[in-house]
């Protein structure tokens, strides 16, 4: 199942049967601050994206935003794409037709985490200032500048400006923990369909990215978490194209192929950075109940942790138990054997201890943080003395839970 949506949607347009498709009306929310650079698409007359102008005849836009037969290198788009600029305080609308295919990003997938961009050629130098491209990479709680046009159902488009923070070490994205990882999460950042291709921009108007999906968190385990408003955008840190953006010491992930297994697999080992470090801490603890529970049981049983761990879907908290088990009858046997009148009855050892609970909580940006949680606990240990002479297994009771423990020095001599 996919757990992001692509923005290109079909809008219905009325037009004559001709080899040009009719153009996207686009119009600016604000009159008096319209970005020159920033452009609607229509593609074959109904499927409409966002792109921005980087050069004074070239535009970027998604790779999803340009016909599927169109998509390699030096294809033409003549008659197949038409772009259009937005009417503003000072200049009209106005019109400018795709004539090539320049550079794209590798072929897409079935997830949101994956580069999605395309470069190409006016059939004329455009009448409006273009936007220098940017490859330094996004950090972490950057304010990113968004410039989309929201589709209205009358066919026509409303230029917008929004502002949305960029939020390394999300579940959201777990890939996204460096200024130059491929794609990046924005989270809280409302987007919708037809705004694919947004440019993300700093406040100096130079291209960082683009916009190229939004949903629930990539992994599609964590579909119920609790943050919404997810938005991926490609980052230009990975642009390598001679004269128009060459980034410096591209991250390694930048034509890596990013799939859903893939993405359960970061999303454990994020979780395991939070959850890591407080569990080594913790065996101190761990190891001073395990001496406390010798010590009550008279050291009759050695004892072990006993750990239940369960995945995390988003939702629950409590992702892991930590309790204690009995493990072996810690006497010898030979011992055991000459002793006499060892007694027949039951003997029951009274035990209080520490168990601990690991929670994981999401911020509002799906960041993660690990909680250990502590419970007392009152118990006992019940068993028969002269079943110890059997030099056999014996049978333990513990709270609720029966065990049959062997001896340890069997356990020691099968090691």
């Amino acid at each position: 199942m996919k757990t992001f949506v692509i923005f290109s949607i079909l809008i219905l347009i009325q037009s004559l049967a001709s080899a040009k498709p009719a153009p996207y009306p686009v119009t600016c929310e604000n009159l008096d601050a319209c970005p020159e650079p920033v452009v609607g698409l229509i593609q074959d007359g109904k499927s409409v994206c966002t792109g921005v102008l980087v050069a004074e005849d070239t535009i970027a836009t998604n790779l999803h935003c340009i016909p599927e037969d169109i998509r390699q290198n030096d294809a033409s788009c003549k008659g197949r794409i038409v772009v259009t600029f937005p009417a503003s305080r000072s200049r009209e609308e106005q019109h400018e037709d795709c004539d090539q295919i320049k550079f794209i990003s590798s072929p897409l997938k079935d997830t949101p985490l994956t580069p999605d961009w395309a470069i190409f050629k006016l059939a004329k130098k455009a009448p409006r200032m273009h936007a220098p491209i940017n490859t330094n990479g996004f950090s972490d709680g950057e304010m990113v500048t968004m410039f989309k046009i929201d589709p209205t159902d009358k066919g026509t488009g409303i230029l917008r400006k929004v502002t949305c923070p960029a939020i390394q070490n999300s579940l959201a994205n777990p890939f996204f923990t460096g200024v130059k990882s491929p794609i990046i999460a924005m989270v809280p950042c409302e987007t919708m369909k037809g705004n694919s291709g947004s440019p993300l921009m700093t406040a100096s108007m130079e291209v960082k990215g683009l916009l190229n999906s939004m949903g629930t968190a990539a992994d599609v385990n964590l579909k119920k978490a609790p943050f919404y408003h997810v938005s991926f955008g490609s980052n230009f840190a990975c642009l390598n194209i001679p004269g128009l953006a060459t980034a410096s010491s591209p991250h390694p992930d930048c034509n890596k192929t990013i799939v859903s297994e893939s993405i359960r697999g970061a999303t454990a080992s994020l979780i395991s950075r939070f959850t890591d470090p407080l569990m080594k801490s913790f065996n101190a603890d761990v190891n001073a109940e395990l001496n406390k529970l010798h010590a009550q049981s008279k050291y009759v049983v050695l004892w072990d942790v006993d750990q239940k761990n369960k995945a995390f879907d988003g939702i629950q908290t409590r992702v892991s138990d930590v309790t204690f088990k009995p493990s072996c009858i810690n006497f010898k046997k030979d011992k055991l054997r000459a002793k006499q009148g060892l007694q027949h009855g039951l003997v029951t050892y009274n035990l209080e201890y520490l168990e601990w609970g690991l929670e994981i909580h999401l911020d509002n940006s799906g960041r993660p943080r690990a909680d250990l949680v502590p419970k007392k606990t009152q118990s006992n240990l019940v068993f028969s003395p002269a079943h110890l002479t059997t030099g056999q297994p014996v049978a333990f009771k513990h709270g609720s839970q029966s065990y049959t423990l062997p001896f340890c020095e069997d356990v020691k001599d099968k090691k």
